[in-house]
């Protein structure tokens, strides 16, 4: 079966799972049936497949292998207009590297908006999310003659070894850095400077070559999580600088909302109007860097702000990658990575951040912490009204009750992406992570805002949290009073430095149980006395983590002094 055309793969009914042999492999729509074509449609297929996506060594991303997607459990490498073209039958991607994941979305939310007309907003937002809502509803699937159009009309911006355009590259870096990068500065996980090693050991002098499909992956994760700081050279109109400054989504967690299948997550991801900038009524002005027909100013002085929602998806980098490929284009032997802009572009309220208040009551986005699980941020994802102020990433607020056809938003869940960095140069590690389905947190409610069950998440988290900042607080002062030298003993001798081993052992046994915990009143929808829930766990951890030295009598005194900044978790109220 070479597509969907000679298959019975349209007919299947929606929700039956499909088998890897039958999902659409089609690179273009052909006309069924295929009577007096002179050429058998298999041929043909084959024919394009070889003409177009083989011999074509600028690689072009609408017909290349690049996009690893997940559809009956298998994983499999698809052009992006396959991905669109079967997007209905895909369960999503199945992209390894998380920040290039994050990146991925924003593009790809970008040309579904294209395709589908949600790009823009003539009519107003209600008539939008009308628009969407039937879209969902009545099709269920990109229409194969806008997917063909769109890839077609921007075939040559699409292309990532194109000499004149490439893909989301600077070919003007050929002349202008006078020496390059490296591949493995271009990978994230490949150590460079005082960075760990992620996955394997690489040095300079050594050089390995990606595949042309997984260098595109890692060039979206350089240009959206890259570092500032120094780079490779670059002289423009005479001016010299080897410095940049730090991509757009460095350190915070990218947050986004995932559907039944790859074509719900897509059209569920693209941001409504009222969290578009400018002036989104001249769709002309707004342009991902693939549409436009020449590169942008690279000494522009005060960069303006995105005009819409395409340039604020995909045009924010301040870095400029060129990648340069193998004789064959099949692989990425070498890149420069260096400036892209001399400035900082305008600040954006991305729709895919959770923002926080602020001492001072601005909003700025938080961090992605590794060592902090996601249901930890369940509350920031769900509530419109935060008891500590700040609210969910914007692209929740249309996707509640009445918003959406009841089964896809019984469906949808939220997957969270992080990378966890410094501001500047050092990769710690990235994650990603996957929410339960919302439906019951994010329906309508006459009386309040938020239902009884939202609010409670909040609780239940609040609490947790709570438990365990007693937790190490008990522990840092047991630890202290424990190794306190005798001769200190005294009133005005203390001097007691560091925590000590204790609080890390017992947070590293209180937060896996505290996620149980959590989950359990979450089902049993009762978060009434969640502090003495975690109180419990807390004071166990405790005990547990000091009981080697409960048998001593210094041990002993310096526990149970600060045993009951645990205990009393056990009667007071909720916080």
């Amino acid at each position: 079966m070479c597509c969907p055309y000679c298959s019975p793969v349209h007919l299947r009914p929606r929700g039956v799972p499909l088998r890897t042999a039958e999902i659409p492999c089609r690179v273009r729509p052909l006309p069924r049936p295929h009577p007096g074509s002179g050429q058998s449609h298999r041929s043909r297929c084959s024919s394009l497949v070889s003409a177009d996506a083989v011999a074509d060594d600028r690689f072009p991303l609408g017909l290349r292998p690049c996009v690893p997607v997940s559809a009956g459990g298998v994983t499999r490498r698809v052009g992006f207009r396959e991905l669109f073209i079967a997007a209905h039958y895909l369960e999503g991607l199945a992209v390894t590297v998380p920040p290039a994941a994050s990146g991925l979305m924003r593009v790809l939310y970008a040309m579904a908006a294209r395709i589908t007309g949600l790009d823009t907003a003539r009519d107003g937002i209600d008539a939008w999310l009308d628009r969407r809502f039937g879209l969902l509803q009545e099709t269920a699937a990109f229409d194969p003659g806008a997917v063909d159009e769109y890839f077609d009309r921007h075939a040559d911006g699409l292309r990532l070894h194109d000499p004149a355009r490439p893909f989301l590259q600077e070919p003007r870096l050929a002349d202008e850095c006078s020496g390059t990068s490296g591949v493995n500065k271009l990978v994230l996980s490949r150590p460079a400077g005082n960075n760990p090693v992620f996955f394997g050991h690489f040095v300079d002098t050594r050089q390995v070559a990606l595949p042309s499909g997984e260098a595109m992956l890692h060039l979206l994760a350089q240009l959206y999580y890259g570092p500032s700081g120094q780079c490779t050279t670059r002289t423009v109109d005479g001016q010299r600088f080897g410095n940049t400054m730090a991509g757009p989504l460095r350190r915070v967690l990218s947050c986004h909302p995932v559907g039944r299948n790859l074509y719900e997550t897509l059209l569920l991801g693209i941001p409504a109007p009222d969290t578009w900038p400018g002036n989104s009524s001249r769709p002309e002005d707004d342009l991902c860097p693939w549409e436009h027909d020449r590169p942008l100013a690279a000494l522009e002085a005060a960069p303006k702000p995105p005009s819409g929602p395409m340039a604020m998806l995909t045009g924010r980098f301040q870095h400029a990658v060129l990648l340069r490929p193998d004789p064959s284009g099949d692989h990425v032997v070498d890149a420069t990575i260096t400036w892209g802009l001399r400035v900082n572009r305008p600040e954006v309220a991305d729709p895919y951040l959770i923002w926080d208040e602020a001492k001072d009551g601005s909003l700025r986005p938080r961090d992605a912490k590794a060592e902090r699980a996601l249901w930890r941020d369940l509350d920031a994802l769900i509530l419109q009204q935060r008891a500590r102020g700040g609210r969910r990433p914007p692209v929740l607020d249309s996707l509640t009750g009445g918003q959406l056809p009841e089964p896809v938003l019984r469906g949808l869940r939220v997957v969270a992406y992080g990378f966890d960095q410094d501001g500047q140069t050092r990769d710690r590690t990235y994650f990603s992570a996957v929410t339960p389905h919302l439906i019951s947190l994010l329906e309508d409610s006459d009386a309040e805002p938020d239902t009884r069950l939202a609010r409670g998440v909040e609780t239940g988290k609040q609490a947790a949290e709570t438990a365990a900042w007693r937790l190490e607080t008990a522990l840092r002062a047991a630890w202290r009073e424990y190794t306190l030298p005798f001769t200190d003993d005294q009133p005005g001798g203390r001097t007691t430095k560091g925590k000590g081993p204790w609080p890390e052992a017992a947070l590293a046994v209180y937060w896996p149980a505290a996620e149980g915990q959590f989950w359990g009143l979450f089902d049993a929808k009762d978060f009434t006395n969640a502090l003495q829930h975690f109180g419990r766990i807390a004071l166990s951890a405790f005990d547990d983590v000091t009981a080697s030295v409960a048998d001593e009598p210094r041990g002993a005194r310096a526990r149970e002094k600060a045993r009951g900044l645990v205990r009393s978790l056990l009667s007071d109220r909720q916080p």
